[in-house]
């Protein structure tokens, strides 16, 4: 399985960031390709799952199911599509006690996905290494990016 791993840090508290994650009238503010949830049973917690469908240009359907739920620390999922499987591990950590002004601290947000086609040809290392792996790198990094932004918007 192929890897990409990005990181932000949110000007806000962990409980803050943490709420906002799991706050499904957000995912399509910040979720890179998120259209709408079809079916949620148990999710967020551990067994749960969540069948959601992409915007247009997205991956379509996404089945998801929750292996692992630690409040306020991690999240873990594996989910597939029709072209690929994937694991997801998202975990959050206090990345500052304080900001200057006394301010609520701010929280460290780490996603890492494990990627694997359901379909691979000989040149499949070769397309991941050239293609795949980039857009799943940009992808983190956009959702990362608009969820710290809308986080710290919505903050008090």
């Amino acid at each position: 399985m192929a890897k990409a791993t990005e990181s932000t840090v949110i000007s806000a508290s962990l409980a803050e960031v943490w709420d906002y994650y799991f706050a499904p009238a957000t995912w399509a503010a910040w979720v890179d390709g998120f259209g709408g949830v079809d079916a949620s049973e148990g999710y967020p917690e551990a067994g749960g799952t969540l069948r959601w469908h992409s915007s247009p240009a997205g991956r379509g359907e996404v089945m998801e199911r929750v292996v692992e739920h630690e409040p306020r620390r991690l999240h873990r999922v594996e989910f597939s599509d029709p072209e690929s499987t994937w694991t997801m591990a998202t975990s959050f950590e206090i990345a500052a006690q304080a900001v200057e002004g006394g301010g609520a601290g701010a929280t460290r947000v780490t996603q890492e996905m494990s990627y694997k086609p359901r379909r691979s040809g000989p040149l499949g290392p070769l397309t991941d290494i050239l293609f795949v792996r980039s857009q799943v790198q940009r992808s983190l990094a956009r959702s990362l990016e608009r969820l710290r932004r809308e986080v710290e918007e919505a903050a008090p």
